[in-house]
């Protein structure tokens, strides 16, 4: 058990170092302009020097070599301001961007749901944002997106009631992580926010092995 968790460890792990690399090349390559104002690319000088780093330092991080240097969090700050992006979308994985975007389409195709309205109405106007309120919010929207079912069904799989429990288990500490009232996310985001986060949550969800 302990050696698949580990093994599941450096594969999450190698996969998000791959990621940041490839999007960080990938914004490179407009993070500038061309002499008609349009986007152009930032060579690695150029990116070096506006995130305030040595040319060699870049390197290091920028490798293609699986085994090469790994960036602490004020280097994925530095190169995140450089080239103009919030930092963590420098970490998103190809499966998280898809959530992303299946939970903008399930968004705007629930709000022709008259119960979706009703409880978006309702969720914009709760007084207590902490941890443990929004988390019952989050779930509240993933039972009637269907996202979240029962994990005690049994006529269903043992590995389906796993994946059901993990997922509702995701969905709630997902929505938890959002820092309502704080820089401008108010309680009028909630009901588009949940419904990412209870996107995102199936992707995430980790079952027991």
């Amino acid at each position: 058990m302990s050696s698949e968790i580990e093994g599941e460890e450096e594969s999450s792990f190698k996969n998000v170092s791959r990621c940041f690399v490839e999007a960080v090349r990938r914004s490179m390559r407009v993070a500038s302009e061309d002499e008609d104002g349009s986007p152009g690319a930032l060579s690695q000088t150029e990116l070096a020097e506006k995130a305030n780093m040595g040319r060699t330092t870049l390197s290091k991080y920028m490798g293609s070599n699986s085994e090469g240097t790994n960036p602490d969090l004020r280097i994925i700050c530095q190169l995140a301001d450089a080239v103009g992006v919030p930092p963590a979308v420098l970490l998103m994985r190809p499966e998280d961007w898809a959530s992303l975007g299946s939970g903008m389409l399930t968004f705007l195709q629930a709000m022709s749901n008259p119960k979706f309205r009703e409880l978006s109405a309702e969720l914009q106007s709760i007084e207590s944002t902490n941890s443990q309120r929004i988390a019952e919010a989050a779930l509240s929207i993933g039972r009637l997106l269907k996202t979240v079912e029962d994990s005690h069904d049994p006529r269903i799989s043992k590995e389906l009631r796993e994946f059901r429990r993990a997922s509702k288990v995701s969905i709630a500490t997902t929505a938890a992580s959002i820092p309502f009232r704080f820089d401008g996310v108010s309680t009028s985001h909630l009901p588009a926010l949940l419904t990412l986060c209870s996107i995102l949550g199936t992707t995430t969800a980790k079952t027991k092995s």
